[in-house]
């Protein structure tokens, strides 16, 4: 065994412990999530649904109630903790790479671009289109688009100027969110829909078709992101030491940009614009495992899910159709506040 070995063997005995109790806190949420809603699903139906998936045989317990658990339930739930997931490890890579505290998934433009989308197909009634999935699809488009710009603006000289980034994506994003607001007033009868689609809702968003490619979106994302943890760590010593350390910062702003906006156009094209996860929960996460990302990604995503399901939760006692962005800004705002009365003063 190497000296290597022996070094690495605490860092992956914590990795592995810390994100496998977090994934169970995350299976249990699921699960304990999808009892709660406006109709009671008692736990014999869930046990039975389950079975029936598993066998192949009939549903015995009543059988509408076990279509609710898992064809209605479970993947709004499933979708909770795939979108909570992606937002929060976008979060957390922009907030390592920008060494800014107060980054967030939605900084790049992203979410302006996928909310322009999703109301122009809302508005012009695309949603038909790529077999029912047209507002996704033009939300997804839209939002990769965004980035696009946004790199592009940023870029001088073959570099990305983190300054010029932040100010890019604030510009473009107000642009797209004031042609947004223009949609808004010829939506007409659609206005209802395009205001509760941007409130952030997660209420007839989620089939199972949606959720797998979601899921699979942001699993590969999220996966390019963590490659990049360890780099993360070396540049929050300064870009000229990291770079004497042989890291390549141009490359890993360019990977950690387009993936971070990857998985948040991902998400933000099935749920709308849930904020304030992105942004708190990589903070908490922070607090509880330290700085290191090779440990901070995954368990900030699986955090993220967990706190996005619980939401929901309380979102569908409220009503069904309550938007769970609606909670997640109440719940985030206020230690929004506290990071901006608490970050460091130049001196």
């Amino acid at each position: 065994m190497t000296a290597d070995t022996r070094k690495r063997r605490p860092l992956l005995t914590r990795i592995a412990l810390l994100t496998g109790g977090f994934a169970a806190f995350l299976a249990v949420s699921v699960i304990a999530s999808a009892y709660i809603g406006a109709v009671k699903v008692p736990l014999a139906v869930i046990v039975d649904a389950a079975r029936s998936y598993l066998s192949g045989q009939p549903v015995v317990h009543e059988p509408h109630l076990a279509n609710i658990f898992w064809n209605v339930r479970l993947p709004r739930v499933a979708l909770g903790a795939t979108v909570g997931c992606a937002l929060t490890v976008a979060g957390g890579s922009l907030q390592g790479l920008l060494m800014n505290p107060l980054a967030d998934p939605y900084l790049v433009g992203v979410s302006a671009g996928a909310a322009l989308g999703a109301s122009a197909a809302m508005v012009l009634h695309f949603g038909h289109i790529a077999g029912g999935a047209g507002k996704a699809v033009l939300a997804f488009g839209a939002g990769v688009g965004t980035m696009l710009v946004v790199l592009w603006l940023a870029r001088s000289r073959g570099r990305i100027q983190r300054d010029a980034f932040i100010l890019a994506g604030v510009v473009v994003g107000s642009f797209l969110w004031a042609l947004v607001t223009l949609l808004m007033t010829v939506a007409g009868q659609d206005l209802h829909t395009v205001v509760l689609w941007l409130m952030g809702n997660l209420y007839g968003q989620a089939e199972w078709s949606v959720v797998g490619l979601a899921a699979l979106l942001v699993g590969l994302g999220s996966v390019a992101l963590y490659a990049y943890a360890r780099d993360l760590n070396l540049l929050a010593l300064g870009e000229e030491q990291a770079q004497q350390l042989g890291v390549e910062t141009e490359p890993l702003k360019m990977g950690v940009i387009i993936f971070s906006a990857l998985v948040t156009a991902a998400a933000v094209s099935v749920s709308g614009i849930i904020g304030f996860i992105g942004l708190v929960i990589p903070h908490i996460a922070r607090r509880l495992v330290g700085p290191d990302h090779r440990v901070l990604l995954p368990v900030a995503g699986l955090l993220g899910g967990s706190f996005l399901v619980w939401a929901d939760a309380l979102a569908r006692v409220i009503n069904e159709m309550f938007p769970v962005g609606v909670l997640t800004a109440v719940l985030g705002a206020p230690f929004f506040f506290y990071l901006l009365k608490t970050r460091p003063r130049p001196s």
